[in-house]
């Protein structure tokens, strides 16, 4: 994981909402006001994520979602929280190190040339904690995630699986 300092979180982050602003300027001034509406409750709605994320206390799994657009990928990740936060401190780097090998080999094995897209949905609850992900775009090497459900570490159960080129859909629960 890098350690980004306090000057560069700032510089990134002051950089998304410049772009967030332009977007919605740009609408205003075309007079589409309806996307306008669109892109605030957008800005809401992962604002309401990311603040959901960070009350689970596990700020090393936290930052690499929320900071994952920040460099350069092969692919897009979109997230939500659902549910009550539940204190994830003491699997943090565990749910860091779990995600993390995830979204390297997803960026080995997408095509460099297609829109690929991954949405993580976190489902909450007392006891554990359900990972949905949906993944678009074009897969070149679907073994690579055959492989990496066969890995799970210890509390990880892989529940579902649907493992095509073009859509996969996993499910996957953390026992806490």
């Amino acid at each position: 994981m890098r350690n980004r300092g306090t000057l560069d979180v700032l510089r990134h982050s002051r950089h998304d909402w410049l772009n967030r602003i332009q977007l919605i300027k740009a609408n205003l001034s075309l007079g589409r006001l309806e996307r306008v509406n669109n892109l605030i409750e957008e800005i809401v709605l992962e604002a309401n994520h990311e603040s959901n994320l960070t009350n689970l206390h596990a700020p090393t799994f936290a930052e690499c979602l929320i900071a994952f657009h920040w460099e350069p990928k092969l692919f897009s990740l979109e997230y939500e929280i659902i549910g009550e936060p539940v204190d994830l401190s003491k699997v943090d780097k565990k749910l860091y190190k779990w995600i993390s090998s995830l979204f390297t080999d997803l960026e080995n094995a997408v095509n460099k040339k297609a829109d690929n897209h991954l949405f993580l949905s976190l489902n909450i609850e007392e006891t554990e904690v359900r990972f949905f992900f949906d993944i678009n775009g074009i897969l070149e090497d679907t073994d690579f995630l055959t492989e990496w459900l066969q890995q799970q570490p210890d509390g990880f159960s892989v529940n579902e699986k649907t493992i095509t080129a073009e859509h996969s859909t996993i499910q996957v629960s953390f026992k806490l």
